[in-house]
């Protein structure tokens, strides 16, 4: 039972917020996905915890799409209204009927991106004896596929999985010799 008091001060979800960036990292590698985090969590705590573990880390990667979403529709708005800028220009518009396209044309990529997160777990995970998979080079492949979750990738898998305490960090008295 210590062993496992100690793992949750260190790893649990609930006291600490940032481990879910180091579980939607491993939802992010292709070898494991949501699949892996359920089961581990299965294996440490009972159903019900498990199966809300899950759920947060779930809701976590979700966040951080839909959050990437979000920035990538300013951006293409902010496009599109110098092409409509660009387009009023040259000939006569009608610009009720250009604003509900633009409207009907976010609609159908929203629904589509929507389904994005749902896509990638869906898909099955790729053999995870393969020790060989270059994880961000499967990202790279899938651009195409998962344009906005390739985003979330980008960001997660940046992160440094370490950490070293400030004062290790600053402190040379390991370093001199005498």
């Amino acid at each position: 039972m210590n062993m496992m008091l100690k793992f949750e001060k260190h790893w649990d979800c609930e006291a600490n917020q940032n481990f879910f960036l180091l579980y939607v990292a491993n939802v992010l590698d292709q070898r494991l996905k949501l699949k892996y985090i359920k089961f581990c969590f299965g294996e440490l705590y009972d159903y019900d915890k498990a199966q809300l573990l899950t759920k947060k880390v779930k809701d976590n990667l979700v966040s951080l799409y839909e959050f990437y979403l979000k920035a990538n529709e300013m951006v293409d708005d902010n496009r599109h209204k110098q092409n409509v800028n660009d387009a009023i220009d040259d000939i006569e518009v009608d610009v009720n009927t250009l604003a509900r396209f633009k409207r009907h044309l976010q609609e159908e990529d929203n629904l589509e991106n929507r389904n994005e997160v749902e896509r990638y777990l869906v898909n099955g995970c790729e053999d995870s004896n393969d020790d060989k998979l270059d994880i961000l080079g499967w990202w790279k492949i899938n651009a195409s596929k998962y344009k906005i979750l390739l985003k979330v990738a980008q960001y997660v898998l940046a992160i440094p999985i370490f950490t070293v305490a400030s004062k290790s960090a600053f402190s040379i008295g390991g370093r001199i010799l005498d």
